[in-house]
């Protein structure tokens, strides 16, 4: 196993079923490895704020697995920047998301996706994050705005 961070390794960004089951070689580049060390800080990050373990779904996606699964090739996935999580040990991924934008973490977009995972992205060293937080159902994608109390 190659550790990026104390709780994440390159393994788990990079494991796919569906690569495996149709022979594609998922092992990213060098400059992809960059920003999957910028992801694994991201998620540290998110871990400490759930204090619990996460589970990565979804991380790292060549472009032929990212075509595979129907994903748009602007994916941060295919720049190694983004991952799709849960955490059973620490709630709902609603209750996940609304965490996450009520803490100081500098993701680049947050998507609840269909209330079952959460997607997260980080941007390059240098760049600027633009906390965009989403909300995608069966109706489409819709920006997250959060309820005001009267």
């Amino acid at each position: 196993m190659t550790r990026l961070t104390p709780h994440f390794t390159l393994e788990e960004f990079t494991f796919s079923q569906t690569a495996t089951r149709k022979g594609i070689d998922n092992t990213p580049h060098e400059g992809i490895l960059d920003n999957l060390c910028i992801l694994a800080n991201g998620m540290e990050d998110v871990r400490n704020l759930l204090n619990a373990p996460i589970h990565v779904s979804s991380g790292y996606r060549c472009p032929e697995l990212n075509d595979l699964l129907g994903s748009k090739r602007t994916s941060q996935h295919t720049q190694g920047l983004a991952c799709d999580f849960t955490s059973n040990a620490y709630g709902s991924p609603q209750i996940i998301f609304a965490d996450i934008i009520s803490s100081d973490i500098c993701y680049d977009q947050l998507i609840l996706e269909f209330d079952r995972w959460i997607h997260i992205s980080f941007v390059e060293d240098g760049g600027t994050p633009r906390k965009q937080a989403l909300i995608i159902n069966g109706e489409g994608a819709m920006i997250y705005q959060p309820s005001r109390k009267q």
